[in-house]
C-alpha cells in the first residue's frame, strides 16, 4: 500500500506541494517535490509532519495466537482500524474449531469435512445478528436447509419447523480465511509461538521449535486457551499469571470425530441427526451429518462425505486411560464408524438398508474444544491485563460460551479494549 500526503497552499499558478510515499514497514521514504522555490524551514516542517503521520499509522503492532473465530475477529477488527496484526497458527490451516479437513485421493479428487463446528444457529445478540447479516451479504456463509432429526430413546423425531442453520461457504473455515484476508494482517501457519514480555511495554515472540525470532509487538492477544496450559510453553515466560492461573481451571467436554467417505449416497432421508446418548442401539453417537448436503460441498461423482461426532458421555468413557494421540484417532474412527453402520438401518427405510462400501475414513480428537467455564469467565467477554499489554479471548468467555457467537463477541471485545486504551493514550 502506498499513501500520498500533500502539503502546501493553493492560489493562482504558484501552488506548492510535497509528496510523501509511505510504505507498510516501520520506516518511510520521503520525496519532496517543490513546484516552486520554498524555504528550508518549510521543507523541514513538512518532513516532521509526515514523520508524525507515519508514526500514527504504524505505531501499533499486535500479535494474535490462534486463527479461530475469536482470534480472526480480533485481528480483523484491529486491522480495520489501521493496526498491523500478525496471526500465528499452529495448525495447517485457519479456522480453529471451524476448521475444514481436506483430503485428496488419486492425486486429483478432493474431499472436505467440517469436522468441528457444524453450523451457526440463530443469533442471540444484536451485535452478532448484524455480523451474520454481513457475512451473508459478503457470501461467506450460506443457509443449510437440509432435513434434520433427533433420536429420543429409539424414536427418530423429525423437525416439523425450519431452524436457522448457517455454514461457511464453500467450507466452514472460509469465514476465518475471509476475516484474515486484509492488507493489515499477516498469517503464519504451522507455527506455535512462544511469547515473553520484554520489559519495554512490548512482546518478543520466537518459534516454539526453531527458537527463531518472530518479531516484536506492542500487544499480545491469546485466543487459544491452551496457550496457558501447563503442558505448553506459549506463555510460560509471559508473566501473565492472572490469566494462566484461571484458565488452567477450565474443564472441557471431550469429543471424538470420524470423517467417512462412502462410495455411494446412503439410503436415509436425513442430513443431520442428534442423539441423546441414552440408547445402546446408537452406541457412542452424539451427532452425524451428511456433509455433502451443505451448500458448496455438493459432489458430482456419486460419493458422499459424512461427519460423525461422539456423545460427551461416551467420549469421556472411551478416553479413560488413553493418552497416545494415534491410538485415540484410530479408536475414534473404529468406534464411531462401527456404531454408525449399526445405526443406519434404524435411521433409514428399514432393517434391510445395506450401507455402501467405505472408500476411506479418519479419526480425530478435540481435546479442549467445548469449554466448561467458571462464573469468572462467564461474567466477562475478554480478559485484559493492561499493565502487560495482553488480552485473552475465546469461546470460553461470556454467556454464550462454546458457540461461534460467543467466540465472535469475545474477539471483538479484545480488539476494542486495545483500541480504547490506544486512543486514550494518543
Amino acid at each position: 500500500r502506498q499513501q500520498t500526503i500533500v502539503f502546501g497552499r493553493s492560489g493562482n499558478n504558484n501552488a506548492q506541494y510535497w509528496e510523501t510515499a509511505m510504505n507498510d514497514h516501520d520506516h518511510c521514504s520521503v520525496t519532496i517535490k517543490p513546484k516552486h522555490h520554498q524555504s528550508a524551514s518549510l521543507l523541514l516542517s513538512a518532513f516532521i509532519l509526515s514523520s508524525m503521520l507515519v508514526q500514527t499509522t504504524n505505531s501499533l503492532r499486535v500479535a494474535v495466537l490462534g486463527s479461530g473465530i475469536a482470534g480472526s475477529t480480533a485481528a480483523r477488527t484491529l486491522a480495520d482500524h489501521g493496526v498491523k496484526v500478525t496471526v500465528f497458527e499452529a495448525g495447517y490451516g485457519m479456522g480453529g474449531r471451524t476448521s475444514t479437513r481436506v483430503m485428496k485421493r488419486d492425486g486429483t479428487r478432493q474431499y472436505q469435512f467440517d469436522h468441528g463446528a457444524q453450523y451457526i444457529g440463530r443469533p442471540e445478540t444484536e451485535a452478532f445478528r448484524e455480523c451474520l447479516e454481513g457475512w451473508k451479504s459478503d457470501g461467506w456463509v450460506a443457509e443449510w436447509s437440509g432435513k434434520f432429526a433427533t433420536v429420543k430413546d429409539t424414536k427418530v423425531v423429525f423437525e416439523d419447523e425450519d431452524k436457522d442453520r448457517w455454514v461457511g461457504y464453500p467450507r466452514m473455515n472460509f469465514i476465518c480465511e475471509s476475516l484474515l484476508n486484509h492488507e493489515n494482517i499477516g498469517v503464519t501457519l504451522q507455527t506455535r509461538a512462544e511469547a515473553s514480555h520484554n520489559g519495554n511495554n512490548g512482546w518478543d515472540l520466537r518459534h516454539g521449535k526453531t527458537k527463531g525470532n518472530l518479531g516484536t509487538f506492542d500487544w499480545l492477544i491469546s485466543s487459544d486457551r491452551n496457550s496457558g496450559a501447563n503442558h505448553r510453553k506459549d506463555l510460560s515466560s509471559a508473566d501473565v499469571e492472572k490469566f494462566t492461573t484461571g484458565v488452567r481451571d477450565i474443564q472441557s467436554v471431550k469429543s471424538l470425530t470420524a470423517m467417512v467417505l462412502f462410495e455411494e449416497p446412503l439410503d436415509i432421508n436425513v442430513d443431520g441427526v442428534k442423539f441423546t446418548g441414552t440408547n445402546a442401539r446408537f452406541g457412542s453417537l452424539g451427532w452425524v451429518a451428511r456433509d455433502t448436503s451443505k451448500p458448496g460441498r455438493e459432489r458430482n461423482d456419486g460419493e458422499e462425505c459424512w461427519v460423525l461426532q461422539s456423545h460427551p458421555d461416551a467420549a469421556k468413557e472411551l478416553l479413560k486411560g488413553k493418552h497416545e494421540i494415534d491410538e485415540i484417532r484410530q479408536m475414534a474412527k473404529d468406534v464411531l464408524v462401527g456404531d454408525f453402520l449399526k445405526a443406519i438401518p434404524h435411521l433409514g427405510t428399514g432393517n434391510d438398508v445395506v450401507p455402501p462400501p467405505i472408500v476411506t475414513s479418519i479419526g480425530h480428537r478435540w481435546g479442549a474444544a467445548f469449554p466448561i467455564p467458571s462464573q469468572e469467565f462467564i461474567d466477562m467477554e475478554s480478559q485484559i491485563i493492561a499493565s502487560k499489554q495482553f488480552v485473552a479471548a475465546g469461546d470460553y468467555f461470556g454467556k454464550l460460551s462454546g458457540r461461534i457467537e460467543g467466540a465472535y463477541l469475545s474477539g471483538r471485545s479484545a480488539a476494542n479494549e486495545i483500541i480504547r486504551l490506544h486512543d486514550k493514550t494518543k
